[in-house]
Parts: structure tokens; sequence; C-alpha cells
């Protein structure tokens, strides 16, 4: 469901924004299906095993953290000029990003087992 939404809503949406804000904006909607989903899974209202749910939390939680990291222009902001190459807040989103791909990883292998 949530990759339904990001296909037809937030990704069109995110393609024609014209601006920064409106493109982060546009993944609210399928962010917030996430954490509704993961309630319901804590709330043991929906399926899944358990032992997994610390690496969905943590999914979402490195992915909010590089989302926002990205948008608030962290520590270029903070040492301008500095951290362009290596240490600008795009590049620690890509990191970010690959260690949410882990923890996904991590929930289904843990799903499956």
């Amino acid at each position: 469901m949530d990759c339904v939404i990001s296909i037809i809503g937030a990704l069109p949406m995110a393609m024609t924004a014209l601006s920064p804000w409106q493109r982060r904006l546009c993944f609210l909607l399928p962010f917030m299906m996430r954490v509704l989903l993961t309630m319901l899974r804590t709330l043991k209202l929906a399926g899944g095993n358990p032992a997994a749910l610390t690496h969905v939390f943590l999914q979402d939680a490195v992915s909010a953290l590089g989302g926002m990291i990205g948008a608030l222009h962290i520590p270029e902001k903070w040492f301008p000029g500095s951290v362009d190459l290596y240490l600008n807040s795009h590049n620690i989103m890509h990191v970010l990003v690959v260690l949410a791909v882990y923890s996904m990883h991590q929930v289904k292998h843990r799903h499956i087992s």
C-alpha cells in the first residue's frame, strides 16, 4: 500500500514540485502511512515478528533523521565552505539511506526466520 501511495501520489507531485520544500513534503503521506502501520504492529493489531520491530523503528528513525539533516543543511550551515566535498548534508543523507536499507533488510530477514 505504501508503494502504491508513493508511486501514484507522491512521486508525480515530487517531480513537478516548484520548490525543494514542496518536493520534501510530497513524501509526508507515505511516511505517515509507515508510522500508522508501525503503530498498528506495536499495538498487535497487525502481524509481523515481534523481534523485527526494533529494525522497523530504526528504519523509519534513520530515514527521518536523514531527511531532517538534508532539509536543515547540517553541518554546512555551521561550517560554511569547509564541508562541501565530504561531510555535507546530502552525503550524510545518502549514508543514512544505506543504513535504513540495512535495517529494512534485517526486518525482512527476521520476518522470514
